[in-house]
């Protein structure tokens, strides 16, 4: 008896995890499409198949879904710097071109990272309970500490305090650059102005010229 109920334990939270995938995948989709905005609840459900109640049986706020995702999209970025970092040579150029390659590549093959992680503070972060939010907020300390001191084991003059400093101002510097050029699309034919167009940087073709100046200038000093 014990056998069966463990067994349709194991298979109802299998389910569980199924629609919360599937919920997920669903706001990613509908993002991706249009990501001015967030979705709201009832069309995710919609495109997953689910009852709006069935949603809600997971996340309390559409806001709770996207930070679900971020927070999924900020832990694998982490996870690949970290192993960037352990398989990088001694000298600092050859570090921060394979970071800035890392980071690269990880904003190219997840092309809602930006869009949402430019929202974290002023949209997602102000309908999410604090508890979530929290959990959120250490899992990024606990990972930018991590890799603080893989950078102070490289470089041994970076403390491990001022390596994680180093990865707050990448953070500041990559949304920054994002935030400037993501003009909503009835301005952009302003862009047409040769002197407006001075102030439009163009995110693709800076930001990794951007991060490298970053990272050598505080590694080298």
């Amino acid at each position: 008896m014990k056998c069966i109920t463990q067994r349709l334990r194991a298979i109802d939270d299998n389910e569980k995890a199924l629609k919360k995938q599937t919920i997920l995948d669903s706001a990613k989709a509908l993002f991706a499409h249009e990501p001015e905005s967030l979705p709201s609840v009832i069309n995710i459900a919609k495109s997953a198949g689910l009852a709006k109640g069935t949603v809600y049986l997971y996340f309390k706020t559409k806001e709770e879904i996207f930070l679900a995702i971020l927070s999924e999209q900020y832990q694998q970025l982490l996870s690949e710097m970290v192993k960037t970092l352990e398989n990088a040579p001694i000298d600092s150029e050859s570090v921060v071109l394979s970071l800035t390659s890392t980071l690269r590549n990880h904003m190219d093959t997840n092309p809602i990272f930006m869009p949402l992680a430019s929202m974290a503070s002023s949209v997602i972060e102000k309908n999410v309970e604090h508890t979530i939010i929290l959990e959120f907020k250490t899992m990024l300390a606990q990972n930018l500490k991590q890799i603080g001191k893989l950078l102070h084991a490289h470089y041994p003059a970076l403390s491990e305090e001022k390596g994680t400093r180093l990865l707050l101002h990448t953070n500041a510097l990559i949304i920054g650059l994002w935030q400037m050029q993501n003009w909503p699309s009835t301005l952009k034919p302003l862009l047409a102005n040769p002197e407006v167009r001075t102030i439009y940087p163009e995110f693709n073709e800076e930001i990794i010229p951007a991060l490298q100046s970053l990272w050598l200038g505080t590694l080298k000093s």
